[in-house]
């Protein structure tokens, strides 16, 4: 695995941080118990940002049309997406948000 930093970690639990690196698009997720994920950060539905996606009960929810994806696995869980996202390897270290955008 090649961690790359591509942000501060101070992301409160329940709460989302929209990134960009390497040409792409990521949503970095903290879940209400604190653990750290990582999804893609367009949504299946409309390929539309998820920037300002709300957390709520193991859910991510698409700011444009309220999609919801399951924050552990991707799944999509309500329409309007039938397709989830892709989740990616995620880790704390040194103060930073590592992603591992070659897995």
């Amino acid at each position: 695995m090649t961690f790359t930093p591509v942000t501060p970690a101070d992301l409160e639990p329940g709460t989302t941080r929209f990134v960009q690196h390497e040409g792409a698009a990521y949503l970095l997720v903290r879940d209400a118990e604190g653990a750290l994920h990582a999804l893609d950060g367009l949504c299946s539905h409309a390929l539309l940002p998820l920037e300002g996606a709300r957390v709520r009960r193991g859910h991510v929810l698409c700011p444009h049309h309220g999609a919801r994806f399951e924050i552990a696995t991707g799944a999509a869980k309500g329409p309007p997406a039938y397709c989830g996202v892709r989740t990616w390897p995620v880790r704390e270290r040194d103060g930073m948000i590592e992603l591992d955008s070659h897995a």
